[in-house]
């Protein structure tokens, strides 16, 4: 006996696997959103910590001026970033993203400070020296003028040395950085301790302006440290996402991939035909034309009897069971066909009889009119 029909087959699942494959995209989802999750704990505890450091440095910053009494001259900065201090402390814990972004530009602010404030400082001293100068001290002591000249008719030789040294030494800022010592030594011109000679004057001016360029290079690098603390928050690693991608999603795009149809289906035949005892040989590829192809799977028992099967990439698939004696032909389809259904998943449909032949020993068989079954 032997029997040749076709199916149209599609990749389907029952209720049960349909179950089984939610319950494994769920769990694997649950798996990525907690790795996601523990990886953004860690981010966010890691960037909070940098990121209050860097807020602790700038604080720091900024109560350095307010001692020094600098943060007049910088007021309107100076509170901003105070304020922006501040808000980004209260971020740290609740929206480390935030609060990094905001951090990073307080940097910009904050470096330049210093600098920025003992210069104003340096030029308001000048300009108020100069409107006394102008316009006399009113019979009230004024404060030191460093660029005062003697109100004698002849300026003393140390009042020269004093002036003309002052006078190359235009850099406002690192003179303010020394602006006690300076006044204290324009006063000891006036008085019969040192400096004696116009040498000890242009010395002591000299040194002075020496150390007081040394701390202006020691707040450049101060100020270097802030940028390079800026550079340090931009190069660390972005926020990683929450968002996690759905694996059911991504399993169900299968369905609509032919050539992924067909290997499940292929796998499929193999299983069935193992499971029912036949030798399986290794699935062939047989092209049919330019555009189309079939996958062809053969099993073969030891009595000589076969099943072959091919599938197409349109959804067809034929068996051809042959060279049975008696009925055992039937048995072997029941075995292997519904177990396609049953077991692998394979839907099959529109089921067409082409060949069916009662006893293989009767040479006389003829084919039978197909006829149309929905499995």
């Amino acid at each position: 006996m032997s029997r040749r029909a076709s199916f149209n087959y599609s990749r389907a699942l029952d209720a049960a696997a349909l179950a089984a494959r939610a319950a494994q995209s769920a769990a694997a989802d649950a798996a990525k959103r907690a790795e996601a999750e523990r990886r953004h704990a860690e981010w966010a505890a890691r960037s909070a910590s940098i990121t209050r450091q860097h807020l602790d440095r700038y604080q720091a910053i900024l109560d350095d001026i307010r001692n020094q009494g600098l943060d007049a001259y910088v007021s309107d900065d100076f509170e901003t970033a105070e304020g922006m201090i501040a808000h980004a402390r209260t971020l740290s814990a609740s929206d480390p993203a935030r609060a990094k972004a905001l951090s990073q530009s307080i940097g910009p602010i904050v470096g330049p400070l210093p600098r920025a404030a003992r210069q104003q400082r340096g030029e308001s001293r000048a300009a108020e020296h100069q409107r006394q100068t102008n316009s006399g001290a009113g019979g009230r002591p004024a404060p030191p003028d460093l660029n005062e000249r003697p109100l004698a008719p002849a300026e003393s030789a140390l009042e020269t040395a004093w002036r003309e040294t002052l006078d190359g030494w235009t850099d406002h800022y690192t003179r303010d950085l020394v602006y006690t010592e300076l006044a204290a030594l324009r006063q000891s011109l006036d008085t019969d301790g040192s400096p004696t000679t116009p040498a000890d004057v242009i010395a002591s001016l000299g040194a002075l302006r020496a150390r007081a360029e040394s701390e202006a290079a020691s707040l450049r690098r101060a100020e270097a440290e802030v940028e390079e603390m800026q550079r340090s928050l931009a190069a660390e690693a972005p926020e990683p996402s929450l968002d996690v991608p759905d694996t059911e999603d991504e399993d169900a795009s299968t369905f609509d991939d032919p050539e992924e149809s067909r290997r499940e289906a292929v796998r499929g035949v193999m299983g069935a035909l193992e499971d029912a005892g036949f030798q399986v040989e290794n699935p062939r590829l047989i092209q049919l034309s330019p555009d189309s192809n079939e996958v062809v799977v053969v099993g073969t028992r030891a009595s000589g009897a076969s099943a072959t099967f091919s599938l197409t990439l349109d959804g067809k698939l034929e068996y051809d069971f042959s060279g049975y004696k008696g009925s055992t032909c039937d048995a072997d389809i029941d075995a292997v066909v519904p177990a396609l259904q049953e077991i692998y998943g394979i839907q099959l449909t529109e089921e067409v009889v082409a060949w069916r032949n009662p006893d293989d020993q009767d040479a006389a068989a003829r084919p039978q009119p197909g006829r149309t079954n929905r499995a």
